[in-house]
């Protein structure tokens, strides 16, 4: 009796693992990685095509703090697309698959030092440059917007940062204070950055001095607004073609209907079409080399739709940039 007892339980193993190899994981089994992408604990060991970096990092906030979840709430939002990566991603609109081949890496989080953030940034900057090292892409998850400098810094080519957010990012900061209010005019100051492109900034989350700070270091500037009066394909329009092309994304470029979990609120923002069609049609301007998802903040959004767009949009953006 017991030896058929054992075979039996072997029989239900093997054909719960020859069910399970047949369909995707659901989604609450396994360790939290980027799209169960393979977690590679050291960057000496990377060899993928896509590097995932965590930075939950949120000192540099001057609104909601909680970003420095940002980077979890991905991953775990993330799960919904879970499945073999190498097959690629289907889209039912127009039959066709995007990725197919690419192989994933998690290499989890940045060691963050608490309250000492050019330290961190350092840390940052090393991390980024070790993947580009690999020839590996890096999409880093933040965190709040203040990691964008560190993470543009690593580059040693000229690129161009094109810039979604609703806020310019482009206050007066206080000396020594790397906040995610004035991280542009730090990028702007960069040797290898030759233009910075701002899209979706609008209502009255701007200021002139902002203003007045974009216009010295020669940013252009598409707000929400001309993109609702004037659509997707003029706002593209106003985009040169360039060569090598950074990506930073505020998930608050998103209306907030859309995005609630982030921490400055602004009506009026992009739906999710109109953003969609503008990653897609910058990625054709140039050659993408890398770009962050910024400013998640899953305690302002327990449904997890904030996350969850974003990790649409991250896949489109790459299907869009390596078809």
């Amino acid at each position: 009796m017991k030896r058929v007892f054992v075979f039996f339980v072997l029989l239900g193993l093997l054909s719960t693992a020859m069910g399970a190899a047949g369909q995707a994981v659901p989604t609450f089994v396994g360790i939290r990685t980027f799209l169960g992408a393979p977690y590679v604990t050291k960057l000496e060991d990377l060899h993928a095509d896509f590097a995932v970096l965590g930075v939950p990092f949120d000192e540099g906030t001057w609104g909601q703090p909680g970003e420095r979840y940002g980077p979890r709430d991905l991953r775990e939002s993330s799960q919904e697309y879970n499945h073999d990566l190498t097959q690629g991603f289907y889209y039912i609109d127009g039959d066709h698959t995007v990725l197919k081949g690419k192989h994933w890496a998690d290499l989890g989080d940045i060691e963050i030092f608490p309250t000492v953030a050019a330290q961190t940034g350092d840390k940052i900057t090393s991390a980024v440059r070790a993947i580009l090292s690999k020839n590996a892409f890096p999409i880093v998850l933040g965190g709040d917007h203040s990691i964008t400098f560190p993470v543009v810094r690593a580059y040693d080519v000229p690129v161009t940062v094109i810039h979604f957010d609703a806020h310019l990012d482009t206050w007066n900061g206080a000396p020594g204070n790397l906040d995610h209010a004035s991280w542009v005019n730090r990028v702007a100051k960069l040797r290898t950055v030759k233009n910075i492109i701002q899209i979706g900034m609008r209502g009255l989350a701007n200021d002139p001095e902002a203003v007045g700070n974009a216009r010295k270091i020669h940013t252009a500037i598409i707000t929400s607004e001309e993109i609702h009066r004037h659509g997707v394909s003029a706002a593209l329009a106003q985009v040169p073609q360039s060569g090598d092309i950074y990506i930073s994304l505020d998930v608050d470029v998103m209306d907030p209907t859309l995005a609630p979990g982030t921490g400055t609120l602004e009506p009026g923002g992009l739906i999710f079409s109109e953003l969609d069609d503008l990653l897609a049609g910058v990625a054709a301007k140039g050659h993408l080399v890398g770009f962050d998802v910024v400013e998640v903040n899953p305690y302002r959004d327990p449904s997890g739709r904030t996350a969850q767009t974003a990790v649409r949009l991250m896949i489109d953006l790459l299907g869009a940039a390596f078809h």
